[in-house]
């Protein structure tokens, strides 16, 4: 059986984190049906070591001594942990470097097939170094934090442009990541768009959506849910802002939103300035299995992307392929990914970023036609996502 090292700065702390995006865990879990796949990621601490996570052999660095001292890689983001705390970026060198030398260790004491990074950086650095040294295939996959971020930094071009030149098989969030790394770089950049991925199965409806709510002790009116961090790129305030718009047509409605950040306390101080806060239910952070009955629970799922000041804007939501394929249409904003999967009329409804009278229209239209209209159009575009057809993909790269 081949080996996959699969190496990534935001990877599950535990089997029970939520907090942390699952999306790389759940793509080495899928692989790992096939493949024997170790995980190679920053320590935090609290975390093991070394420890299995279902099929997948993780294994975790330090990066910094004593280890409570770790303050990069706790699951909310690198760049998100920097803008909280400006010291925290002094630890960035020792997780470059720390991560360059365990990647290297682990080449050397095992045999290993093919090495996958996620981001740029810092595995894409660090690992992929590793990786040409060893003389182990890299397969690189990028999101769309780490490309914004190197956007805005001088050595930022000549970085990415290092990473990718130096990789065997390129994959990207969606056509408009290999878009903004092709501006990045200065040249076309050979990327499959086969990134954001999702569990079809484990997400599909269990019970009606009124069945749904029942169980989760939701009022019985139509629900709009948001599930994401607090942070400016999710665009949560044209969401808040849309809603007085939203009741003028559909009264009793309900937004409830799932997911802590910063601008949290904000968002709730706006709701109240706006006169909707008995319209709004702040939950916060969710794990995977109470977001499956809450997708299926809602009425639409909104997405109000935006892109933020800084520049920094989505790749692909992996929120929207899970509310698909828990046959939940959404209503998303028209940048970044998003529009590669939501379509009109079809799979829910696009909408202008920042624009919360046609944000409001949008949701309202999607509630007018029922969830029951998107059904089959939102199943088949997770069923073309599911992390079983991914690991297919990866593993023709792994196999090449």
């Amino acid at each position: 059986m081949k080996r996959i090292l699969v190496c990534s700065s935001t990877f599950p702390l535990s089997a029970d984190d939520r907090h942390t995006a699952r999306f790389v865990y759940d793509l080495a879990a899928a692989l790992a049906q096939r493949y024997d796949v170790t995980a190679l990621a920053p320590h935090h601490p609290g975390a093991a070591l070394a420890e299995m996570l279902g099929p997948v052999e993780v294994i975790r660095f330090k990066y910094v001594f004593p280890s409570a001292g770790e303050q990069l890689a706790d699951g909310t983001g690198i760049m998100a942990n920097v803008k909280r705390n400006p010291f925290a970026a002094s630890q960035a060198p020792f997780l470059l470097g720390w991560f360059r030398r365990a990647a290297r260790r682990l080449l050397r004491s095992r045999r290993f097939d093919a090495v996958n990074t996620h981001w740029l950086v810092p595995a894409g650095w660090a690992a992929g170094r590793a990786a040409e040294d060893a003389g182990i295939p890299h397969i690189l996959t990028i999101h769309a934090a780490d490309v914004f971020l190197l956007q805005r930094v001088p050595w930022g071009r000549r970085v990415a442009g290092r990473v990718i030149v130096g990789a065997h098989k390129i994959f990207a969030d969606s056509e408009f990541i290999i878009r903004e790394t092709s501006r990045l770089v200065g040249f076309d950049v050979d990327a499959v768009a086969a990134t954001a991925g999702v569990d079809a199965e484990a997400f599909a409806p269990a019970y009606t959506a009124a069945e749904a709510k029942d169980r989760l002790r939701w009022p019985s009116v139509p629900t709009v849910l948001f599930v994401g961090k607090m942070v400016e790129k999710k665009g949560v305030e044209y969401l808040i802002r849309a809603l007085p718009e939203i009741r003028a047509a559909v009264p009793d409605i309900r937004l409830v939103l799932a997911g802590d950040g910063p601008l949290r306390l904000e968002m709730e101080t706006l709701a109240r300035e706006l006169g909707v806060a008995g319209a709004t239910a702040f939950v916060g952070s969710k794990s995977h299995d109470e977001l499956k009955l809450m997708y299926n629970a809602a009425d639409v799922l909104a997405v109000p992307s935006i892109v933020a000041r800084d520049g920094e804007t989505e790749g692909m939501p992996t929120v929207i392929l899970e509310a698909f394929a828990a046959a939940c249409p959404v209503v998303g904003s028209d940048v970044a990914g998003i529009p590669e999967f939501v379509r009109d009329d079809v799979t829910g409804k696009l909408v202008r970023a920042a624009d919360p009278e046609d944000l409001a229209r949008g949701l309202a239209d999607v509630l007018a036609a029922g969830r029951e209209r998107f059904t089959d159009a939102c199943r088949a575009a997770a069923a073309s996502r599911d992390f079983k057809v991914l690991a297919e993909t990866y593993g023709r790269a792994v196999e090449a």
